[in-house]
């Protein structure tokens, strides 16, 4: 199993501020096995996107997402009468892999947007939506963005905003495959070291992460930021870590029970194995809860049971706790689901710190 684990060592940059993996992960040890590994970025705050995106460009006429996330974006700026151009992903794909975002992050160098704009030409509107967090190189990335700007162009870069897990001392976003943690000053440093102007930067709430969009035009000269030491935020963040592991683990250990039989965890992706994994409670879960079929009897990193479906959980009446790991707009569909676990007892807890109903609440 060596070989298939990786040190995460999350750090900030002294000058910058930006949180970051020292040492990220190479993009062939974390292209998927299987096909059917994908995501869902936001979408709820596009059509405000696009008038914010046409008041600063009236004119604009071509536009090209360079992601996986771009057509939604795309659709509503074509229903403008914009003429649109996704990027696709030309990797050759190795035995038994299904290359993702590892991939995609690693297409935005020089050669690769030099090709594409000899190719296609610059655009208006060049769109990067949900890869720049995935690259170990933001700099790079942002200066290669430029091949494909039109003179008077734009970029737009959309990031998840890292400041409210980091607030509420939340170990479950980490990796994600990221690689840095934006928040808008680090967003707006990022901006500035690649030679751009930030024309705008916009914020959309959501639950646990908002969306921040940079909107930005290139100009020749870039220059870096002064050295401006640690963050409080990142210092409370890091310096937190090992004693609210501590309580947690007390916690989930009295939840888990003698026979550990006593614990369930619902919704099995990202967070909720780095939750179980950063925090130490893999082996204290009895039952790894996920109703998506393509995850079922796959064991997730770290666990010692694998994924069953909500029928199980509702047959187990050893069950005392389960964790909720999915997003607050959906958790009241997985309690009216699980109501008979409810009418017996059982709690349910939710993974997120910042939530009211979080595991992390009031650990003395």
């Amino acid at each position: 199993m060596s070989d298939r684990r990786h040190d995460l060592d999350i750090v900030e940059c002294e000058t910058c501020q930006l949180v970051q993996l020292r040492d990220a992960p190479s993009p062939s040890l974390l292209s998927p096995a299987v096909p059917w590994i994908r995501y869902r970025e936001p979408e709820g705050h596009l059509d405000a996107l696009v008038t914010s995106l046409l008041a600063l460009r009236p004119h604009a006429r071509r536009v090209v997402g360079t992601g996986p996330f771009e057509q939604p974006l795309l659709s509503r700026l074509a229903a403008q009468g914009l003429q649109t151009h996704s990027v696709s992903l030309d990797t050759a794909a190795p035995a038994g892999r299904y290359p993702y975002l590892e991939s995609w992050q690693a297409t935005l160098n020089d050669a690769h947007l030099a090709a594409l704009s000899a190719q296609h030409g610059t655009f208006d509107i060049v769109s990067c939506r949900y890869i720049v967090e995935h690259s170990p190189t933001p700099i790079l990335a942002l200066k290669a963005l430029k091949k494909l700007i039109s003179p008077d162009g734009l970029l737009l870069v959309e990031v998840p905003d890292s400041s409210k897990f980091l607030a509420a001392c939340d170990y479950c976003f980490l990796w994600e495959e990221h690689s840095c943690y934006f928040v808008e000053d680090t967003l707006r440093e990022l901006a500035h070291v690649s030679g751009y102007h930030v024309l705008a930067l916009l914020r959309y709430p959501g639950a646990l992460e908002d969306a921040l969009v940079a909107v930005l035009a290139p100009r020749r000269e870039s220059s870096g930021p002064p050295a401006r030491g640690s963050s409080e935020l990142f210092q409370i963040y890091r310096d937190s870590f090992s004693a609210q592991r501590g309580r947690l683990q007390a916690r989930l250990r009295a939840a888990a029970g003698p026979e550990r039989d006593g614990l369930a965890l619902f919704g099995i992706g990202h967070h909720a194995i780095m939750f179980a994994n950063a925090c130490g409670v893999a082996d204290m879960i009895a039952l790894a809860v996920d109703d998506d079929a393509d995850k079922a009897g796959f064991f997730p990193p770290g666990f010692r049971v694998p994924v069953v479906g909500s029928a199980r959980l509702l047959a187990d009446e050893r069950i005392t706790t389960c964790l909720f790991a999915v997003a607050p707009h959906i958790e009241g569909k997985v309690r009216d689901k699980l109501a008979p676990l409810a009418a017996r007892g059982v709690a349910f807890r939710s993974i997120y710190a910042a939530l009211d109903n979080a595991i992390s609440k009031d650990l003395a």
